[in-house]
């Protein structure tokens, strides 16, 4: 958050459509109140999605490149939501598949469900994808050849969205924690690289939406 607020600073300009969406985005996230008590933790969680959306926006102004969910309508965006959550329907069976490995299903309500899964979906995409995506474009975009510039850019939108769910498996097994990262890594994370990357935050956080959402429906 503070290397999102740095380069909000440094740009010295400010834009009131991308502040509402930064608003927005965060606002949502404050849903999870209603279910969640850990109220500091989700307020904080919430102004870091403000923050970083917005430096993301900065980012990429100084880098002088047009990001396609920036600049798209509310309609065209629910509409990339909804393609984003259809294409996540096999990775949610197999999530609650492995899932049901270890744990019962148990049915739960499905709005409150539903309502739940946005904070992960839009603190995650934003914080951890699409910020660190505007940050990559703004230090190396035509600077360095165009495979290091993608095999850099997947990495980082990949490896610190993984480290963030296991911290308790690398002290108890640090060998079980990186295979599990890898596994999900490729069979999660990449998907919604590539979508955040080739199309837009909108359809990676229908993606990341309906995988958590059929999770907590089934009661995982």
């Amino acid at each position: 958050m503070l290397l999102a607020l740095y380069y909000i600073i440094k740009t010295k300009s400010f834009h009131w459509k991308q502040a509402v969406i930064a608003m927005l985005l965060g606002t949502i996230c404050l849903v999870s109140l209603l279910r969640d008590p850990r109220t500091a933790d989700i307020i904080i969680t919430s102004v870091c999605v403000m923050v970083t959306f917005y430096g993301a926006c900065r980012l990429y102004e100084l880098a002088n490149i047009e990001n396609i969910s920036i600049h798209t309508d509310i309609t065209k965006s629910i509409w990339y939501f909804c393609l984003g959550a259809v294409i996540a329907i096999p990775l949610a069976f197999l999530n609650i598949l492995y899932f049901s490995l270890s744990h019962q299903i148990n049915i739960r309500n499905i709005l409150s469900s539903a309502a739940f899964a946005l904070k992960p979906a839009i603190a995650e995409e934003v914080i951890f994808r699409f910020f660190l995506l505007a940050y990559a474009c703004c230090q190396l975009y035509g600077k360095v050849e165009k495979r290091f510039f993608n095999i850099y850019i997947y990495t980082l939108m990949i490896i610190p969205h993984e480290l963030l769910h296991y911290p308790d498996l690398f002290i108890e097994s640090p060998g079980l924690a990186v295979v599990m990262c890898i596994l999900n890594g490729l069979l999660f994370g990449l998907p919604m690289a590539l979508l955040m990357k080739r199309k837009n935050l909108q359809m990676a956080i229908g993606m990341h939406w309906f995988i958590d959402f059929a999770r907590f429906v089934a009661g995982f």
